[in-house]
């Protein structure tokens, strides 16, 4: 499975820890925004994600 998390501001602890432990059951990809600017790049990761989660 693949797991997209896009972070819209500064991850959180509670953030932090899910994602890592998402990361050991699954493929996951983060994208800051903050930092990100490669939109064509972002929806294609979207395309290719089975979940998506915002922070």
């Amino acid at each position: 499975m693949k797991v997209l998390y896009i972070l819209k501001q500064d991850a959180s602890e509670t953030a932090k820890t899910f994602i890592e432990v998402q990361k050991k059951l699954a493929e996951v990809t983060v994208v800051d925004l903050r930092k990100d600017k490669n939109y064509d790049d972002i929806i294609d990761k979207v395309v290719a994600s089975d979940k998506i989660i915002t922070w």
